[in-house]
């Protein structure tokens, strides 16, 4: 959903390092230890020791945008290495160490960004901090794991894309409406890269990226801050810094991301849907633009929750249209898309449906954006947002982007404003700006099944 404000949906703070006069979103303030390291390392440590665990994350700043083609999906194909062994923590040992401690472990791959995180009991967090470190600076890449993991990763883009209509159909969105950026390719990667990708392709791009001045660690639950900064800097401190990886970013412009999109495009793909699944996007603007924010609000006022504008007018009819209807505003590191998505019902045409739903989205500029809706969601967010103000992952979550993506997790108060600052009349002109823009409008449909 929403990059910045996810806070409803994606992110919490524990409790003990929350203070609030409840008096509005920008009233919570944060305690969080700052370290940094010489060789350009930042973690973020906070306390919180109302259960005996912790959550450790660790943020790279590399996704499918860094890529070039012939290499695309490196960072997912990484992904699924970084948990082969490195030279102290060996074959197979990382899963073993964890899941014997009572812990877990996962990570995720997407355009801007590859996490890897842990949940485990406080006396391992020292342990996990040095197997960090380990696979950050000494990765294995075995030769025979690299060949069994190109199998595992060509299968799982046939089961995320080929074979998922809702996968196929998000692919489609990003391939038109990013056509020719970076944006527009799979975040697993094309097919002929994945089949003829090299090991030393795959090493070289590891030095590049996996450094600690390219990465951010979170700590968040039962710890000392003292004792937790003196394991990051034992254990990552040493690890030399990349010299390539500022070039690299910037080497990467925005106008690079912006879409050619100069009028509506509509797609209709093959695939397995027994009912026709579509989505609508249309570009909009990168995490952080002011812009952005009156298109997360209107978002929710017209497709999130079972009250919403879409859910009213194509779903609690007395002559359905949709099966399922939402909204919703991503926001990237370079560019970002509002869209509209959904199921219709068998039978429905979707040339007729798309008319009436870009009609529709005028109509709303008007009818459905007003002080009571707007405050509506601002309420929800806010509601939301203290409800999942209790995780030491969503804690590591919400500091970890923000401090990715902007350099300074504190710019959370910044965000928070913002959303407060929003008016009728800025969600207004936001609508009536989007539908005066080009859109995608793509469908997946197996109309003879």
């Amino acid at each position: 959903m929403k990059y910045l404000l996810m806070l409803p949906l994606m992110f919490g703070l524990s409790c003990s390092s929350l203070k609030t006069n409840q008096t509005g979103l920008s009233s919570i303030n944060l305690s969080v230890k700052e370290v940094k390291l010489d060789n350009g390392m930042t973690a973020l440590i906070v306390p919180d020791h109302k259960l005996p665990i912790f959550s450790l994350y660790i943020f790279y700043k590399v996704g499918g945008k860094n890529e070039v083609p012939g290499i695309t999906g490196a960072s997912h194909f990484l992904e699924h290495m970084m948990f082969k062994g490195a030279k102290k923590f060996g074959k197979n040992t990382i899963d073993f160490i964890i899941e014997g401690s009572g812990g877990s472990t996962n990570a995720y791959t997407t355009a801007d960004q590859t996490v890897y995180y842990e949940n485990l009991p406080t006396p391992q967090l020292e342990q996990m901090l040095e197997i960090e470190a380990d696979r950050m600076e000494n990765l294995l890449l075995d030769k025979d794991d690299f060949e069994k993991e190109r199998a595992v990763v060509l299968e799982e883009r046939k089961m995320r894309y080929e074979n998922s209509p809702r996968g196929q159909l998000y692919l489609g969105l990003m391939n038109h409406l990013f056509e020719g950026t970076p944006y527009g390719r799979s975040v697993i990667g094309d097919i002929p890269d994945l089949k003829s990708v090299t090991r030393e392709q795959i090493y070289d791009y590891f030095k590049k990226f996996y450094a600690p001045n390219n990465a951010v660690i979170v700590i968040a639950g039962d710890v000392d801050s003292a004792d937790a900064a003196k394991y990051v800097k034992k254990y990552f401190g040493g690890i030399k810094s990349s010299p390539g990886v500022s070039e690299a970013h910037a080497s990467l412009k925005e106008s690079d991301f912006v879409p050619a999109l100069k009028k509506d495009k509509v797609v209709k793909l093959k695939g397995e849907s027994p009912n026709p699944i579509f989505m609508m996007g249309y570009p909009t603007y990168k995490a952080g633009d002011v812009r952005g924010y009156p298109l997360d609000i209107l978002s929710s006022i017209i497709g999130a929750g079972k009250s919403s504008s879409l859910v009213n007018d194509y779903i609690l009819t007395k002559k359905p249209v949709a099966t399922s209807i939402y909204a919703a505003h991503q926001s990237l590191d370079m560019s970002g898309f509002f869209f509209v998505g959904g199921e219709l019902v068998q039978g429905v045409s979707l040339d007729n449906f798309k008319e009436d739903l870009k009609k529709k989205l005028v109509s709303y500029c008007e009818t459905e954006i007003t002080e009571k809706n707007i405050q509506k969601v601002k309420n929800n967010y806010q509601t939301d947002l203290y409800e999942s103000l209790d995780t030491n992952a969503g804690m590591a979550r919400f500091l970890g982007d923000r401090q990715l993506v902007f350099g300074d997790w504190k710019t959370y108060k910044e965000e928070l404003e913002q959303y407060e600052k929003v008016t009728v009349n800025d969600v207004k002109q936001a609508c009536l700006e989007l539908s005066k823009i080009p859109s995608v409008f793509i469908s997946v449909w197996n109309q003879h099944k």
